[in-house]
């Protein structure tokens, strides 16, 4: 849909949506290092698992879920998303911080508005081509993170080259499956599209655990011998709720009705 069109959505509920993905989104990442220290694939996983039952039942109950929608052509479009943004962006940036220094991934995560906004002017031909205004925002936002973080970047004393390219891999991942989300092929319900890629994401998620811990022993592995506690469980399920359900909800719902430039102000 148009960001001009008559159809438009609300000025309300689009800053909700804003407040949404800004404020409460904004708020999960705390939870989700914790969380993460239990397996990151398994519980990252399990989280959107859950999210997207949830959500597709919440669909259900609204009476907006088609047998049609679930056709294969929507099922790939929902894998790509949940595979480049759950996978690729999450998962990239918590093996990333493994081996590079956080004030190194967080600058580097702050380039993902350029990824962005030249995918969408690429794969969106239609759209208007950011003006120098956007270009100049996304430079100074970047300039924004150096200056916050430059005090953690003097005790750094070297830089892993894979986790680097992890991270680049990883922010190149979040924007292509953001940019993705907007094309057509879907459900026809924007919740019930992004609840397939909730599932979808989950599942590989998942899957993805599987060589993980036959690499490394930190996924089924750690989630046994270091088994969540009530207050990791109150954590995953603050990150179903307010991470998935409310956050990442309203991101994709902001792709389909606004700018890319737009969005990634977040």
């Amino acid at each position: 849909m148009s960001v001009d069109s008559p159809h438009a959505p609300s000025a309300l509920r689009t800053a909700t949506a804003y407040a949404a993905v800004y404020l409460i989104w904004g708020s999960t990442y705390l939870a989700i290092k914790l969380v993460s220290q239990h397996g990151a694939f398994v519980m990252a996983g399990s989280r959107f698992l859950t999210a997207g039952v949830l959500l597709l039942a919440f669909a259900w109950w609204r009476g907006e879920v088609r047998r049609s929608d679930f056709h294969a052509r929507s099922w790939a479009n929902a894998a790509i998303v949940g595979a480049c943004l759950m996978l690729l962006g999450n998962g990239g940036v918590a093996i990333a911080t493994k081996t590079v220094d956080s004030g190194i991934v967080a600058l580097m995560t702050a380039v993902t508005p350029l990824w962005l906004v030249g995918l969408d002017t690429i794969m969106h031909k239609t759209h208007a081509r950011p003006s120098k205004a956007v270009w100049l925002g996304i430079a100074m936002g970047i300039a924004g993170v150096v200056v916050l973080k430059f005090g953690d970047f003097g005790g750094t004393s070297g830089v892993s080259t894979v986790g680097v390219a992890v991270v680049l891999i990883a922010t190149l991942g979040w924007a292509l499956g953001s940019v993705w989300s907007k094309r057509p092929g879907g459900a026809h319900s924007p919740v019930v599209a992004t609840a397939m890629q909730m599932l979808a994401g989950g599942a590989v998620l998942m899957c993805a655990s599987v060589p993980k811990e036959l690499i490394a022993h930190d996924e089924w592995t750690l989630l046994a011998s270091n088994p969540p506690t009530t207050e990791t469980w109150l954590q995953w399920a603050y990150l179903v709720v307010f991470g998935s359900l409310c956050g990442f909800t309203a991101y994709i719902w902001l792709l389909r009705h606004q700018p890319a430039a737009r969005v990634a102000t977040y």
